[in-house]
């Protein structure tokens, strides 16, 4: 009965939010719509107010107003934006975020439903909430990935349009023409900024913050300097292809070596999941003490707690930076 009350005041607390989040959504349109016919009618520009919103970002973290006051003040949304920006999400903050509490929720009536175990609610509610996070990560992983394979080719076509007498900036746009995503998106972002304006540090420096890649502080600081000091570009450009693909090669190597630490690290970490499974199944009695008692609560919050810490250590020992 109690799964049954969980479950209606879910359904009814998920209608609510979505009915003050279209309401909200709803009045920030209306009041655009608003400006905009009276700018129409008096002449008055964004740009005579003030506010320039055809030049700059739009960097709000929500559409919402009232929800984007309040994702301001939390700590680690700014790291979040900064992750979703590296896994090349076309979303606001707000979006995902909301996600956290809506699946947190969901796992905990889940939990509650099928279990009828607080404790299990609570697990089945934490792995709901941080699933998006995690999804986030994981796209941020692949991305950065793919930038980091496709950035040596990059660079030696780079080379070649300098070299054929092309400036800095269209030899960017031709990677971003020729090159597929995620590396022909930032190449060519660097690209307009310096085509608007922006200085050249200053672009490599949004790169940088765009692209997690332990290659990219070499790339710029050889661009600088070479600019700066009136080099040749398309050497340097060179030395640091060459430089890419030899710690590709050693992390190729450590790759190798660190195989069987971390294939053991997933055996040792799904062995216990494997063996409760067989159990369960070939003697479904045998582990109901762990399932029906405090006790077994106790023990199972123990054993996962045990196992989590083992495989992040594992995972500590076999991740080698290069």
């Amino acid at each position: 009965m109690f799964a049954v009350y969980a479950v209606i005041f879910f359904v009814a607390f998920a209608l609510a939010g979505y009915a003050i989040t279209a309401s909200m959504r709803e009045r920030e349109e209306t009041k655009e719509t608003i400006k905009t016919r009276l700018d129409s009618q008096t002449g008055v520009t964004g740009e005579e107010q003030g506010d320039r919103p055809s030049l700059l970002k739009d960097l709000r973290l929500s559409s919402i107003g009232v929800l984007n006051d309040m994702l301001k003040r939390i700590s680690f949304i700014n790291k979040l934006a900064r992750t979703m920006r590296q896994a090349g999400l076309n979303r606001r903050v707000g979006e995902v975020f909301l996600y956290v509490p809506l699946l947190g929720s969901m796992g905990m009536l889940g939990g509650l439903f099928f279990t009828d175990s607080t404790m299990f609610g609570a697990l089945f509610a934490a792995l709901g909430a941080a699933l998006p996070l995690l999804v986030v990560e994981r796209m941020r992983k692949k991305r950065m990935q793919m930038f980091s394979e496709q950035l040596p080719d990059a660079l030696d076509l780079v080379r070649s349009a300098l070299q054929a007498g092309h400036s800095f900036i269209t030899a960017l746009k031709v990677v971003a023409d020729e090159f597929p995503s995620p590396i022909s998106e930032e190449f060519d972002t660097v690209a307009e900024e310096m085509r608007l304006g922006l200085p050249m540090r200053d672009a490599l420096m949004g790169l940088q913050e765009r692209v997690d890649d332990a290659n990219i502080p070499v790339l710029i600081v050889g661009v600088l300097v070479s600019n700066e000091s009136g080099g040749n570009l398309a050497e340097v450009l060179d030395n640091v292809a060459h430089t890419v693909r030899e710690r590709f090669k050693l992390l190729r190597d450590v790759e190798v070596m660190t195989a069987q630490g971390r294939l053991s690290g997933l055996l040792l970490t799904s062995l216990p999941f494997c063996v409760a499974g067989g159990m369960m199944v070939i003697a479904p009695g045998y582990v109901d003490p762990l399932l029906e008692t405090t006790t077994g609560h106790y023990i199972i919050g123990y054993c996962l707690a045990s196992v989590v810490m083992g495989h992040l250590w594992i995972q500590k020992i076999v991740r080698i930076k290069v």
